[in-house]
């Protein structure tokens, strides 16, 4: 049994953060690293931008920038050149919707189990060319991801342009088998578009055995970064066509790809240079294992959270990885138990609905105990009064 790291995050130690993936918690010494990197900034502006980040107003990139995305590059297997950072997932997907041509009539593939922000970016530029935005119902509980492949795939059409898929859907929590829906569209001409916005650091993510022609991800939830920390990976065969969401004097220095898209004039890149250090963390205290024990203690419980809602689980364990979602009673006003928990545990946990339903997402991570688990048993316990 591994030992809590809660003292080495910034956690309020008097509060039980149960929903990791939402926004994420950034270990003590990254977000120093990230604080050095900011004073780095205030003390000569000038220095920070033109000397230390070589390659932002030239062509040759080198220095700190680019060895926090080799590093981050290493650790996913994707070439360094076509990773770009981004703030979040949701910008990282507009410059996807922004850059790629569609015409009427043109289909975009997704699921009904999709963030609705990414839905919503997707629906606006349909709706602006023309095209349709096809949503394929996938039904709970979810049988064998084969299944899900076959099912998924007779949806498409010789009308379908792009897939839009999550590699792990939001509310719940499911790790779909991209890998395997990249492969088929690659051969039949599709572009694909993958939100791992939950994945980099939560899954063994290999970018090139994906194989997407765009991979985005928040390093800043699983990763352990500081907040507004993430990566779009665009593949070699669409590096050519694929365009700046902003347009600054990267149109006229031309620099490498990946700084043609992320110089958006002043910008902090604090954050991103706190990747290594993130990295470091991890390796330091035995993440893979630590990671190992907390996806267990998430298959455990989430057994007992359905038993004591008497609902039935969404999928077996081939779909999960550190976060489960759990069907509440049908009844359950989400937002009425979000504050409950809160109020009379300072326990903070995910509480939504996917269509119709309920659903209590829980998450575990290496400063979280066995006893922030009961707690939240307890209280859900003594809302339903059972």
């Amino acid at each position: 049994m591994l030992t809590s790291l809660k003292s080495k995050f910034l956690l309020n130690p008097d509060i039980h953060y149960l929903n990791h993936g939402s926004f994420g918690a950034c270990p003590r010494p990254v977000f120093e690293e990230y604080q050095r990197w900011q004073l780095e900034l205030e003390r000569n502006p000038i220095d920070y931008f033109t000397r230390q980040l070589k390659g932002l107003f030239g062509k040759e990139a080198s220095g700190p920038l680019e060895k926090a995305r080799t590093d981050l590059a290493q650790f996913v297997n994707a070439d360094a050149e076509g990773m770009i950072f981004t703030p979040n997932v949701t910008i990282a997907l507009n410059a996807n919707a922004n850059s790629i041509q569609l015409n009427a009539h043109d289909e975009v593939l997704t699921t009904d189990h999709e963030y609705g922000t990414i839905i919503a970016t997707w629906s606006r530029k349909c709706k602006q060319t023309g095209a349709v935005l096809k949503q394929v119902e996938i039904d709970l509980p979810v049988s064998t991801q084969t299944e899900f492949i076959d099912y998924f795939w007779k949806q498409v059409t010789s009308r379908t342009k792009v897939i839009l898929m999550s590699h792990i859907t939001s509310a719940t929590a499911l790790v779909l088998p991209v890998k395997e829906i990249c492969e088929r569209a690659r051969h039949a001409g599709i572009i694909t578009v993958i939100d791992g916005a939950h994945a980099v650091g939560h899954l063994d993510l290999d970018v090139r055995d994906i194989n997407a022609d765009y991979y985005t991800s928040n390093c800043h939830k699983w990763l352990l970064t500081p907040k507004g920390t993430a990566f779009l990976y665009v593949h070699p065969n669409q590096r050519d066509h694929f365009q700046p969401l902003v347009i600054s004097w990267a149109e006229i220095n031309q620099p490498s790809f990946s700084l043609r898209h992320e110089m958006w004039g002043t910008r902090d890149m604090a954050a991103f240079l706190s990747i290594p250090k993130a990295l470091e963390f991890r390796q330091i205290n035995d993440w893979s294992n630590r990671a190992a024990e907390a996806r267990k203690i998430v298959l455990e419980y989430r057994v007992k959270f359905a038993a004591l809602c008497e609902r039935d689980l969404i999928c077996d364990e081939t779909w999960l990885g550190q976060m489960a979602s759990i069907l509440l009673p049908a009844n359950t006003k989400p937002f009425e138990l979000w504050n409950y928990l809160w109020d009379e545990f300072k326990i903070e946990a995910m509480i939504t609905k996917w269509q119709d339903e309920p659903i209590l997402r829980l998450g575990f991570n290496a400063y979280n105990s066995r006893n922030e688990m009961d707690l939240l048993f307890q209280a859900l316990s003594s809302f339903y009064k059972l």
